[in-house]
């Protein structure tokens, strides 16, 4: 007898690969381009389809069966493994692939607040912003995407799984009926 797959074991394998969607969004975000922007936004654009397709797929897969709070909770725990993909990917990034990232941000954010008319007069201001941004480690950063797409995501779970339990299930089309 085929067992249906868990809600734990689809949302930590859907989590697979849109763990891999989010690390793919960043580095094309930290690539300068047009090119990189258009594809990281087409894959923005892309996520919350791919949630729903999986949230689709298991209503339909139960008949839809599934309660609303089950699809939610199954986005929830889908955004949740994506997001700890995605922080370790931006952790392996920015601390060993590209060390170099963050104090190269930090210094176009420098020259970027330098330019700035309103700025400019107030050199102690200048100086604590600078202190503040030279203090963030790849860590603290990696660790604000994880709550931030984990919070971020539970609303969209909660947005989608209303759409998917508002559409219908196709009839079955199993040769008994």
């Amino acid at each position: 007898m085929n067992r249906p797959k868990s809600i734990f074991r689809r949302a930590a394998e859907g989590g697979l690969t849109l763990g891999a969607l989010f690390v793919c969004i960043f580095l094309l975000e930290t690539t300068a381009g047009v090119i990189s922007g258009l594809l990281a936004l087409g894959l923005m654009v892309y996520v919350p389809v791919y949630v729903y397709r999986k949230l689709r797929a298991t209503y339909i897969a139960t008949h839809g069966l599934m309660s609303f709070s089950g699809l939610w909770l199954e986005g929830i725990l889908l955004f949740a493994c994506g997001a700890i993909i995605f922080a370790l990917g931006t952790l392996v990034f920015m601390k060993w692939l590209v060390p170099g990232y963050l104090p190269a941000v930090t210094a176009q954010v420098a020259s970027l607040l330098e330019s700035n008319p309103q700025l400019a007069g107030n050199q102690m201001d200048m100086r604590q912003l600078m202190a503040y941004f030279s203090s963030i480690r790849p860590i603290d950063i990696s660790m604000t995407l994880l709550w931030a797409s984990s919070f971020t995501g539970s609303i969209a779970s909660l947005v989608i799984a209303a759409i998917v339990k508002s559409k219908r299930v196709p009839p079955s089309s199993s040769p008994n009926s």
